[in-house]
């Protein structure tokens, strides 16, 4: 478990890390989905968490990178060899789990 599902509102983030040492972030995006990704962007490592979410896209804090929160890839920029980290994630009885590797 990494939360309470009331920890996550509608657009909300929050950060945590998994028990193997991994940064994760989790959200709920506007339809109210969960989504969990690696807290770290594939760029220079900046903490994705603390950037603005738009719709189903994390926007870095340092450079201004997108990345779609559905598939890992980079918004905006065609093919890139930069894909973010995706984590399986599940609510159940008020909690959030997500799934290491």
């Amino acid at each position: 478990m990494i939360c309470r599902s009331e920890d996550v509102p509608a657009g909300g983030v929050k950060r945590r890390r998994l028990p193997n040492g991994d940064p994760v972030a989790v959200a709920r995006l506007k339809d109210e989905r969960l989504v969990a990704f690696h807290n770290e962007c594939p760029h220079f490592k900046g903490p994705l968490g603390v950037g603005a979410l738009h719709d189903t896209e994390i926007i870095c804090p340092w450079h201004f990178f997108r990345f779609d929160l559905i598939t890992g890839k980079a918004a905006g920029t065609g093919e890139s060899v930069m894909k973010l980290k995706l984590y399986e994630v599940r609510e159940l009885d008020g909690e959030v789990a997500v799934a290491c590797d």
